[in-house]
């Protein structure tokens, strides 16, 4: 039996149905590719990653280190510094005890004349700037006078 002619209805039909159907299969082509092609480049992502946050964990236990090494070589000059200032603040103590001392056996030394000498003195030096201050004062007075304007005189006669 042979196929019967189509009209051209049917053929229009037949054909759209052909084109629909490579349509899809291309569509089907691009879309495979395009899971491969993103299946690739999320593997290469995970992979990136993983190197970067190996590196970055590498980068910061170096980091780590050399930070506690840091902290323990302050830790050192600290423990060092302290000792130096607690030495120093112990020869100081000695010493000033030591000035205190001999300053007091001196103070203790002084006699009976020499503080009366040493009033005598303060005596004296307390009169001599009384009279200084005195001193200033009449000066200042003739200063004073001296710039004040003199009164006219009455004009005398020479010949009288």
């Amino acid at each position: 039996m042979t196929h019967a002619k189509r009209t051209g209805r049917q053929e229009r039909n037949h054909h759209d149905r052909h084109r629909r159907h490579e349509r899809k299969a291309i569509l089907d082509k691009a879309e495979t590719e395009a899971r491969t092609i993103l299946g690739k480049a999320r593997a290469k992502a995970g992979t990136l990653t993983a190197e970067a946050k190996k590196k970055a964990d590498e980068q910061i236990e170096q980091a780590t280190r050399r930070k506690q090494g840091i902290d323990q070589e302050a830790d050192r000059r600290i423990g060092e510094s302290r000792e130096q200032a607690q030495k120093l603040l112990s020869d100081a103590n000695t010493e000033a005890d030591r000035i205190l001392k001999t300053a007091e056996e001196k103070a203790a030394g002084i006699d009976t004349k020499a503080k009366a000498r040493i009033a005598d003195a303060d005596r004296r030096e307390h009169e001599a700037a009384h009279t200084v201050d005195q001193a200033r004062r009449l000066l200042a007075d003739a200063a004073a006078r001296l710039a004040r304007p003199m009164p006219e005189l009455p004009a005398t006669n020479p010949r009288e």
